[in-house]
């Protein structure tokens, strides 16, 4: 037996327990952005139009959030798509890879099931490879369907700038897949190992972008950067793809060292042995759920905090173009009476808020994964009660979200406000961080609805999510109706409130979440445990 016997069995295996997974992920990635590709014609139909959205994109937001702008002097569709469209797609793809390969890996582990494979005739190294062997074919998949329907979408995209589009973007799936398969031999836990993982896509992002605006070589730095250096639809340079062929092999290689120098189950960085006794905290519910979530809270807090001084640096880089190009002052302008400047903050902050909506639904979620676990009935068979104990991890959610994205609007626009000399670019920034906070907490809320009344739909909170984040970056681009603005609770907040956050439309978007997390509460109380 080699360490790889068992690989083709486990393969099929994957195939047969992800057959909707799969496809879900597949065709959701591909089907939103070629709806997306397919309205361009539609809202720009003439050159003129296209040049004057190139114009708009030719400014440090769009460098640092959609990349650098190929094709700027011939703006075609497919120089859009790739512009506007390639950033957001390498993310989705990657964030894809990353939880396919640590559910088949390390989850797997943790949970004691890979343990039993392993006494079967299965190799050491089989489950990583059959891991990352689904996970390539996924993202050769989507390659080839962005190759294939970017044909008949209307835009007229060419094959060869669908065919590197499509490659660029499962590259980006590719080398984190490896990079999860790496993360998941030094975590002893699945939501470790996920963590680890997508912190080094954001520091590869936040290296891009930081790359793109300054001009320098940090972009060389990210997979993401790689994709976009192929140009599609331009003048497709196909060498920037050896980048993440050798990485993910290198990846792989350490992946192959690092399994053979650790037990089952056990990860190369080993929890640390806690204390002989508890602390007072770990005897109440909200301080046992803080404990179980504190890693994730620092980890996050740190992170959102770092990306906000390093978005922050760029604020005189926005000055500056806009004195290279001063009509575009009125088109950037978000609000009568609100500078550039604070414009610019004002969106960096929104996006801040999708960020951190992604801890607050997870911190609010942890209390489904201890009630699948069997951990959650020994609780709730003492004197505790079921109200106190979700609204422990409620608690944890919606502060932990509150203070993280705080945070991290302080350390934005602490940073704008040194560059810029102006301390009310620091209220102001906290200003709108207050006034996003609703949003989230509507997310939140919503995930524990549902874990009250109906735990199987609680990808919804989700959705919403994505949805949210796909009107307030894309909404406009598409020009999408008033209502699907209406339905979002981040379109809710002001642009740029300073002080004077509390309008009425924040006070509503609060007053809905906490009806909500009431509901989820009061469901709660009345199921029976373990009902899905």
């Amino acid at each position: 037996m080699t360490t790889l016997t068992g690989t083709g069995t486990l393969i099929r295996f994957i195939l047969r327990r992800d057959r909707w997974r799969l496809p879900i992920w597949i065709l959701g990635i591909v089907g939103f952005f070629l709806l997306v590709a397919a309205s361009f014609p539609s809202i720009y139909p003439t050159d003129q139009e296209r040049q004057a959205r190139a114009r708009l994109m030719e400014n440090p937001t769009a460098l640092a959030f959609r990349g650098p702008g190929h094709g700027m002097e011939d703006y075609t569709y497919g120089a859009m798509l790739a512009h506007e469209l390639m950033g957001y797609a390498a993310i989705a793809t990657a964030l894809m890879s990353i939880f396919l390969v640590v559910r088949h890996t390390r989850t797997e582990e943790e949970s004691g099931r890979l343990e039993l494979v392993r006494a079967a005739v299965v190799g050491r190294d089989a489950p990583p490879v059959a891991a990352v062997t689904i996970v390539i074919m996924a993202n050769l998949t989507i390659a080839a369907l962005f190759a294939g329907l970017l044909q008949v979408v209307p835009g007229d995209y060419s094959l060869a700038g669908s065919l590197a589009f499509g490659m660029s973007i499962a590259s980006v799936g590719i080398v984190f897949a490896a990079v999860a398969a790496v993360t998941a031999q030094l975590s002893e836990s699945g939501r470790g190992a996920s963590s680890m993982a997508a912190l080094v896509l954001g520091a590869t992002y936040l290296l891009r972008a930081i790359g793109d605006v300054q001009e320098n070589a940090l972009s060389w730095l990210s997979p993401v950067g790689w994709a976009q250096a192929t140009r599609p639809f331009v003048d497709e340079r196909l060498w920037p793809l050896t980048l993440p062929v050798l990485a993910t092999v290198v990846l792989l290689g350490a992946v192959f060292v690092l399994i053979s120098r650790r037990d089952v189950t056990a990860g190369i960085l080993p929890s640390r042995p806690g204390p002989a006794r508890a602390s007072r905290t770990l005897t109440t519910p909200v301080g046992f759920a803080l404990r179980q979530q504190r890693g994730g809270l620092i980890g996050w807090l740190i992170g959102i905090a770092v990306v906000g001084m390093a978005f922050g640096s760029l604020v005189g880089d926005v000055e500056a173009f806009i004195e290279d190009n001063p009509q575009l002052e009125d088109v950037l302008r978000m609000a009568e009476g609100v500078s550039l400047v604070e414009s610019f903050l004002g969106f960096l902050i929104l996006v801040l808020s999708f960020l951190v909506t992604g801890f607050a639904i997870q911190a609010a979620l942890r209390a489904r994964s201890e009630e699948n676990e069997g951990r959650a009935e020994p609780l709730l068979s003492t004197a505790l009660s079921r109200v106190r104990w979700l609204g422990s991890y409620l608690i944890v959610s919606l502060l932990g979200s509150g203070l993280i994205l705080i945070a991290g609007a302080a350390s934005l626009g602490g940073t704008a406000a040194l560059d810029q000399r102006d301390p009310g670019l620091l209220w102001g920034s906290l200003g709108a961080a207050a006034a996003l906070i609703p949003a989230m907490w509507v997310a939140a809320g919503l995930g524990a609805l549902l874990f009250g009344f109906l735990p199987r739909l609680l990808f919804v909170p989700w959705l919403l999510l994505i949805y949210g984040a796909f009107i307030g970056l894309f909404g406009e681009m598409v020009q999408a109706p008033g209502w699907m603005f209406d339905v979002s609770p981040w379109e809710h907040a002001p642009d740029w409130p300073g002080i004077a956050f509390l309008t009425l439309s924040t006070a509503l978007t609060l007053a809905l979440a906490l009806i909500i997390i009431g509901g989820g509460l009061y469901g709660f109380r009345n199921r029976d445990l373990g009902t899905a």
